[in-house]
Formats: structure tokens, C-alpha cells, sequence
């Protein structure tokens, strides 16, 4: 079972405008990667009524510029096989263009080393917080391109403006991150951050482990969400079906 928790948080000054300032670059990193995104789209895409179908109008060139053929992991795998080993290898080499569309997420996700050379400022963001930006791109083109289970897409996605990109996300957070800081007042051990206070009105539920943390901006200051899971609780769907005693009889 999955649950969701927000509690307050009550960062000192000099946490506050490094905060502000991480969500502000994650912003920018977010449109930045949304923009290769839609132009690759643009790029590619032509309508069926305006010309051939064999020719594209954009040249091969352009649309595979500045993507490399393939990527070489550069560490073992998180995933292990039965026997305890790495799946994938540090080494492998993997492809980037599969017939002829471009992993993106998988290249954006490598090109971060490169945005950290280029912008130094972005050295000081957590790395997971910086590859959940990418995986927030990923999911709001797979809402535009896919369909869903109703054969239905969502809108043209968005650029985001300062007040429309509000969060930014620990991937990785448990439940040895809610600590007591040297004063005895409950504090999130946020990585790159530190200690910051929170209002701790309601403790985790036994048996729950924390997942994830997304730090969330709203009027009245700044909250953190954690994702919590006990995978003991089952989870059930109740299917109601319509009778005559739960129907109403006009």
C-alpha cells in the first residue's frame, strides 16, 4: 500500500534561498529538456496531406545532430539477476537510436554531465533531484504522445513559468532521513542541504517505509510530500455491483 504524508517545513534562512534557488534551476533544466523534446517532434513529424511519404522534410542530419550512436555504461547495474550479478556491465555498450527514434531519456540523462560542465551552478543539485527533472520530461511526453487505457492523450505540454513549477524530488529517501537535530526538534536530513526543520505533527505509520520526498513551494512557505509503502497491507479494489438494494428506486 502507498500513502502520501506532507508536513511543514521550516527551513533556516541560508536553506531557504538554496531551496529557491534548486527550483528555480530545476525549471530551467526542465523547459531546456521539454524544448529538445518538442523539436525532435516537430522535426520529425509531417502531415500526410502536405508531402511525400517516402521523403522527410527535415534532413537526416539534422534530426540525429548532436545525438551519439551509442552510449558506454560507465558503472555495473543496479539491477541483479538470480545468481546476485549485474545485469548490465559496466562497459556495455547500448544504442541511443532504436528504429530511428532517439531513447531520450537515456541521453538527456547522460548529457547532465555535460550541463554540469557548462553551468557549474548545477553541481551544487543533488544528482537524483536533477535526473528526476528528466524523468518529469519523459512523463509529460508520454502523456502527449501515448494514449491512455481510454485511447485519449493530454494537450500539447507547456513550458513552465516561476509560478508553475512549484516542486522538485528526492528519489531516493527513507526513513533514517527524519532525524532530531542537536536541539531536539524533528528535521529532514536532506542530502546536499541538510537538517531542516519540520512540523512533525503525525509520526510514520508502523510497518511504513519512506520512498520518496518531493519538496513542494505553496503560499504560505514550504512543504515536503514523502511517499510511504508498507508492502505487507494488501490492496483490494472494491467492485460494486448495481442491485435493487443499492440502487435508487424512483
Amino acid at each position: 500500500m502507498l500513502l502520501k504524508y506532507k508536513y511543514k517545513l521550516k527551513p533556516h534562512k541560508s536553506q531557504g534561498l538554496i531551496i529557491a534557488n534548486w527550483l528555480e534551476l530545476a525549471r530551467r533544466q526542465y523547459n531546456y529538456r521539454l524544448a529538445e523534446r518538442l523539436n525532435w517532434f516537430e522535426a520529425t513529424r509531417t502531415r500526410v496531406n502536405a508531402c511525400p511519404l517516402n521523403v522527410s522534410v527535415v534532413p537526416r542530419e539534422r534530426i540525429y545532430q548532436n545525438i551519439p550512436e551509442f552510449r558506454i555504461q560507465t558503472r555495473d547495474g543496479r539491477k541483479k539477476d538470480s545468481n546476485g550479478h549485474p545485469i548490465t556491465r559496466k562497459g556495455d555498450k547500448h544504442p541511443n537510436i532504436i528504429d530511428g527514434y532517439v531513447a531520450w531519456e537515456t541521453v538527456q540523462l547522460a548529457d547532465l554531465v555535460q550541463t554540469k560542465k557548462l553551468f557549474p551552478e548545477y553541481k551544487s543539485i543533488h544528482s537524483q533531484v536533477l535526473q528526476d527533472v528528466i524523468q518529469r520530461v519523459q512523463t509529460t511526453m508520454d502523456n502527449f504522445t501515448q494514449p491512455d487505457k481510454n485511447g485519449k492523450t493530454s494537450g500539447r505540454t507547456k513550458f513552465k513559468g516561476k509560478h508553475y513549477y512549484n516542486s522538485f524530488s528526492y528519489p531516493q529517501l527513507s526513513n533514517t532521513n527524519i532525524v532530531k537535530n542537536a536541539n531536539g526538534r524533528y528535521s529532514i536530513n536532506l542530502p546536499k542541504i541538510g537538517l531542516v526543520p519540520l512540523v512533525y505533527n503525525r509520526p510514520i505509520p508502523v510497518g511504513f517505509k519512506v520512498k520518496t520526498g518531493t519538496v513542494i513551494r505553496e503560499a504560505d512557505g514550504w512543504y515536503i510530500s514523502f511517499t510511504i509503502e508498507d508492502k505487507t497491507v494488501p490492496v483490494e479494489v472494491g467492485e460494486i455491483q448495481p442491485t435493487r438494494e443499492n440502487s435508487c428506486m424512483y
